[in-house]
């Protein structure tokens, strides 16, 4: 409980919360919060309304993909992650690093909207990555799309992504790729 009222007295302190109405009376028993009926201030309904719509990103990125690919999978786990923690400080997750009881599909949306970007591997022309990317994008967050190299010259990407930035990538050129993306995440999230 001491938690919550430094919280709470925080926001107070901030002009986040305000008092609206003094509720202390002498030897009541009602429990009343600092003797006072409390709201958010305009500037506190900003900062709940920002939390609530992912405008306040963690320190971590979102990667959407197709699942069960022993290539995509391993190139994931040692060059992608790893660039992008070492690049630019940011964790990447997927979605098998969050699982836990609940609705998958509510679990993905809260990942996304709190990540501070997403990346979305085009490869396998995966519907549900092209559906988060889409998601990420619709909530203002950079999406950075990126594709094996030879699936990208023979077929390119559906033509709703094919113009927009794509990282290309081959196992046999990891470096090559970890510069560019590292490069593109800086300059879409402003890191310099």
């Amino acid at each position: 409980m001491d938690h919550l009222l430094r919280l709470f007295d925080a926001g107070v302190d901030s002009g986040k919360i305000k008092k609206i109405r003094d509720t202390s009376r002498p030897n009541s028993r009602k429990q009343t919060v600092r003797g006072g009926e409390y709201d958010l201030t305009i500037s506190g309904w900003e900062e709940y309304e920002a939390a609530l719509s992912g405008l306040r990103p963690g320190r971590h990125g979102f990667i959407a993909m197709k699942y069960h690919d022993a290539d995509l999978e391993e190139f994931v786990r040692d060059v992608v992650k790893p660039a992008t923690k070492n690049g630019i400080g940011f964790e990447l997750i997927d979605l098998r690093d969050v699982a836990r009881a609940g609705v998958i599909d509510n679990i993905m949306r809260q990942q996304i909207r709190d990540s501070a970007f997403v990346i979305a591997d085009l490869t396998h022309d995966n519907l549900g990555a092209y559906w988060e990317a889409g998601y990420a994008e619709g909530l203002g967050k950079p999406v950075i799309y990126i594709c094996e190299k030879e699936k990208f010259e023979d077929s390119k990407t559906h033509f709703d992504t094919n113009h927009c930035t794509t990282v290309i990538w081959q196992k046999n050129e990891a470096e090559k790729f970890e510069v560019e993306l590292v490069a593109t995440l800086r300059r879409s999230l402003n890191l310099f």
